[in-house]
């Protein structure tokens, strides 16, 4: 059996002055510089204290600033480096700014995951190399694994794997087995436990609670 720990990033983060109107500036400039504030590393640095995440084999992130800050106190405390995989960055909105995004972009992805603007990604592409990530690592043969990511990847890939999913456009209501997983948003961080079996197939999926 493998077990992996999705990890939503952790937040707040700095603000800067120059992103104020951030919907209208450089998304990929914005989404660059968007590192954690001193109490986003607070709320990173309990993620190390949780036992669960103790004696894991291996750790990834994607290659932003915020996952990278994240999974470095579990990444220290476990002696190991971080690995990053462009199968976990972030979605590709295919926008210059947020402003240019169609009105509930959001809520439109998950009612239809072949949706997409422009030279974006949909979320059928972004489950795609989200589950080709997965598999590789499973082979692998590790117990535990912990892999910080980002809110609408890990949300696309319980949409998928969940038996009851929606979203009204602010709250998620998701159910694994008649087990309530999201009543609301994910916190930042937050932690979903799902087992894999030999044969890869999901026996378990659970929320790790995190103290504040």
């Amino acid at each position: 059996m493998t077990t992996i720990y999705f990890v939503r990033h952790s937040a707040p983060f700095v603000e800067i002055e120059n992103y104020k109107d951030y919907v209208n500036v450089s998304w990929d400039e914005y989404n660059k510089n968007m590192i954690l504030s001193v109490v986003g590393e607070e709320n990173a640095k309990k993620l190390s204290k949780i036992e669960e995440l103790h004696n894991i084999d291996e750790i990834y992130a994607s290659n932003s600033f915020r996952a990278i800050g994240t999974a470095k106190y579990v990444a220290e405390l476990n002696n190991l480096k971080i690995r990053l995989d462009k199968r976990i960055d972030e979605r590709c909105f295919g926008i210059v700014k947020l402003s240019e995004l169609p009105e509930n972009f959001t809520k439109h992805s998950f009612d239809d995951k072949a949706f997409k603007v422009n030279d974006g990604e949909s979320l059928n592409e972004v489950d795609e190399r989200l589950e080709s990530f997965i598999n590789d690592t499973l082979d692998k043969n590790n117990n535990k694994i912990v892999v910080v990511l980002h809110g609408i990847i890990l949300l696309s890939y319980l949409k998928r794997v969940c038996d009851e999913f929606s979203y009204d456009g602010r709250n998620f209501d998701i159910k694994y087995k008649n087990k309530v997983i999201l009543n609301g948003t994910p916190d930042n961080p937050s932690i979903f436990k799902i087992d894999f079996d030999d044969n890869k197939e999901i026996t378990n999926i659970d929320v790790v609670p995190i103290k504040y």
